[in-house]
């Protein structure tokens, strides 16, 4: 789930607009380019912008400068950790990524009846989270190269709204240069277009920003650093539901290989499949159509926080849902790209099974490519940082019932974890439910934690198995000379919602060799 970074427009916009015509595509190309019905005037409400404006406004701002031009924007929105990649892998089809706008982010043209405005919207879609770059064998991330349900641990949405924020209340002092930037980089836009950004949609934007202090965010709350989501403080804001005073409840974005497996959805298992018991081991012969069906239609409503959709909305997008879902229970990981140990990963596939299968499944096959056959949707407290399982409440529970989700979802707080899915972890540091522990030998204890981390744009070390790097005057830095792809952001352990404390207890009865032996088997899951 994702930010909301809208400028609320539509409040003056007196008729919605009718959805965009979608041709029936596959599962996997459903999942990397369909807007899910929130390419809307409704969604400029919240989570939303007007995309060229917006556009024009960010490489104006650009403090690197340069000409404005589609290179300047690509490589402004890449600062933030979005992908704009040549080629799109890890689809059962080919995909064609666009020339126009980064991937993940869902581009359209709406028209409402009165007044007679368009506007082309951008929103956040599945893969602006959910594909991240491509691994080379020296850990070195291929970000010209997307791979397709991976997590972006790259991407900063916090740093992302706040600079549409600062850039829009900038530069619509100066409308005319504005609009000829909007004219540059976008030459196609038609008069219509273009008189409707000058009356309208700049002023609107002009008065709402007015009340947001130089250098905040529109948001009550912060979306934390690269690689993390609030969607539970997004949710709030959307069902207009009490908030803590700090919505701390940050959440890494996980690899999505395996998701059937789950019973509950939710790193707290808070949204489970009406009539179904909420935690029930799972094996390959529970994978049927009707459970995949079910567990679509609950994240349907993830396009409620995530794309500024009401819940009634979100509804109407379950087949739409259940068509990615279908893709996504034969999704694969990108393959373990480097070096791994064949007889240590055999040794690590015994530790496993003793020590670790019991909460995060039972895998088959060769050791260093095994196959989940048996997830048992274990769920309780090791100990981690509390913030995110407090932070879904009773009032979420009454507003992720409505619009017909009463009927589909049962969404209830538990107050504590999930057992994550380890399919797909050897891309997916940082590590545990928010992202606090750089890498797996810091989580097996191998070393000691880091209580400071650079995150972002990062590669791989793929001993440690993580974000690469090393301990320089209390913060793990990049290595020497190494240039992220994306601009790093520093991670605090220290503040509410990030201790890396957790899962100690489980570790530390193995030896220092069965540590290492594992992480060679977690190489190939």
């Amino acid at each position: 789930m994702k930010a909301r970074i809208g400028l609320g427009l539509c409040v003056l916009l007196l008729a919605a607009s009718a959805p965009l015509a979608r041709a029936p595509v596959s599962g996997a190309e459903t999942f990397a380019l369909d807007d899910f019905g929130a390419v809307n005037f409704g969604s400029l409400n919240t989570v939303a912008v007007p995309w060229k404006l917006v556009a024009a406004a960010l490489v104006l701002d650009d403090p690197q400068g340069g000409d404005v031009s589609q290179a300047r924007l690509k490589a402004r929105l890449q600062t933030f950790g979005f992908l704009w990649p040549d080629r799109i892998d890890g689809a059962d089809v080919p995909i064609m990524p666009s020339r126009d706008h980064p991937l993940g982010i869902s581009v359209g043209e709406v028209t409402p009846g009165l007044p007679p405005v368009k506007v082309t919207v951008g929103n956040l879609g599945c893969a602006s989270c959910h594909a991240g770059p491509a691994y080379a064998a020296d850990g070195m991330p291929r970000p010209e190269i997307a791979w397709l349900g991976a997590p972006n641990t790259s991407l900063d949405l916090e740093a992302y709204t706040r600079a549409v924020t600062s850039a829009l209340k900038r530069r619509t002092g100066d409308k005319a240069e504005l609009l000829r930037a909007v004219r540059t980089l976008f030459p196609e836009t038609d008069t219509w277009e273009m008189a409707s950004l000058r009356w309208a949609v700049v002023p609107l934007a002009r008065h709402r920003l007015a009340a947001v202090k130089d250098g905040g965010s529109p948001l009550p709350f912060v979306n934390g650093s690269p690689g993390l989501t609030n969607g539970v403080a997004a949710l709030k804001l959307q069902g207009h539901a009490p908030s803590h005073a700090v919505e701390a409840g940050f959440t890494s974005i996980p690899d999505l290989a395996d998701r059937s497996f789950r019973s509950a959805l939710l790193y707290d298992g808070a949204y489970a499949p009406r009539g179904q018991p909420r935690w029930r081991p799972m094996g390959r012969e529970d994978l049927t159509p009707a459970h995949r069906d079910r567990l679509a239609a609950i994240t349907s409503f993830f396009t409620v926080p995530s794309m500024g959709q009401t819940p009634r909305a979100a509804h109407r997008e379950i087949p739409t849902a259940e068509r990615a879902f279908m893709w996504l229970e034969t999704r694969r990981p990108q393959v373990f790209p480097g070096l791994i140990d064949r007889v240590g990963a055999a040794r690590g596939a015994v530790v496993y099974a003793r020590a670790c299968s019991s909460c995060h499944g039972a895998y088959s096959g060769p050791a260093e490519r095994p196959r989940l056959t048996r997830f048992p949707n274990w769920h309780g407290k090791v100990g981690s940082d509390p913030a995110r399982a407090a932070a879904f409440t009773t009032d979420l529970t009454r507003y992720a019932s409505t619009g017909g989700y009463g009927e589909v979802m049962d969404a209830r707080p538990t107050g504590e974890y999930a057992a994550t899915l380890l399919s797909g972890i050897w891309a997916t540091a940082p590590y545990m439910h928010n992202g606090s522990v750089p890498t797996l030998a810091q989580f097996l204890l191998l070393e000691p934690r880091s209580e400071r981390f650079l995150v972002g744009g990062h590669r791989l070390d793929f001993e440690a198995v993580g974000i690469a790097g090393q301990e320089q005057g209390g913060v793990r830095a990049y290595p020497a000379g190494y240039q992220p792809w994306s601009q790093p952001a520093l991670f605090d352990t220290r503040m509410p919602g990030r201790s890396n404390r957790g899962h100690e207890a489980q570790v530390e009865g193995l030896t220092v060799a069965e540590r290492r032996d594992l992480i060679e088997y977690l190489k190939g899951l």
